[in-house]
């Protein structure tokens, strides 16, 4: 069983999908947590925005030891053997993830280690942008989450306070706004709505309330 959670940054994507795969007793899958991991490699090897080597990112990705330990909740996420799953949240990694987001040859090795992922996991709770519509289009389940855009700001801006990293909340509404005209109009794995997902807006709704919908929808389906 195969269920997607695809939605813009900040739509609480990544909580849903834990908290879901925890309720179903099975793995969650943070795609983003991957592309985020080539971002901190590539900071690692000398790339910046002012130096966006696109080539020498393709060739870090396609080399790259990236890896889940499913024994922890959330799965910590091992580059090079390494836990970085504080780091790759910082906002220098933030700033940089659209070069490998936008990288095509990026894209299609870690949607390939996606579907491995999937294959060797048999049911798996996956979240990310593209989920629904390019990686899985056959998922057993597809949602799509989304949220008030100052919302989404708050709750960005909590995880950052929680992880113990300082952000300013206008720089943060502000590169909400470009990464979601970014994600949107990508030329390859932008941000789309699958014609046969499930939306839900999570604005108003806490993080429990969002996974009993989840649940109850997968549930009538089941014994549809």
């Amino acid at each position: 069983m195969i269920i997607t959670i695809d939605g813009p940054a900040g739509s609480g994507k990544s909580a849903t999908a834990e908290l879901l795969a925890q309720r179903l007793n099975i793995p969650h899958l943070d795609t983003g947590a991957m592309y985020r991991a080539v971002a901190l490699k590539a900071l690692q090897n000398g790339i910046s925005e002012a130096n966006p080597d696109q080539n020498r990112i393709a060739q870090l990705a396609e080399h790259i030891d990236l890896d889940f330990d499913w024994s922890t909740h959330p799965a910590r996420i091992l580059l090079d053997k390494c836990d970085v799953s504080n780091d790759i949240r910082k906002p220098e990694v933030t700033a940089i993830v659209h070069l490998p987001a936008d990288n095509k040859i990026v894209r299609a090795e870690l949607v390939r280690q996606q579907r491995l992922i999937a294959a060797h996991a048999g049911s798996l709770v996956t979240e990310g942008r593209d989920q629904g519509t390019l990686v899985f289009p056959d998922a057993d389940y597809k949602f799509y989450l989304d949220a008030d855009i100052k919302e989404r700001t708050r709750r960005r801006l909590a995880e950052l306070t929680d992880k113990g990293i300082a952000a300013d909340p206008d720089a943060l509404l502000a590169d909400m706004q470009a990464r979601d005209q970014r994600d949107k109009s990508r030329g390859v794995g932008a941000l789309l709505l699958a014609g046969d997902a499930i939306v839900l807006d999570t604005t108003a709704l806490t993080l429990p309330q969002v996974v009993d919908a989840m649940v109850k929808i997968i549930g009538s389906r089941k014994n549809g």
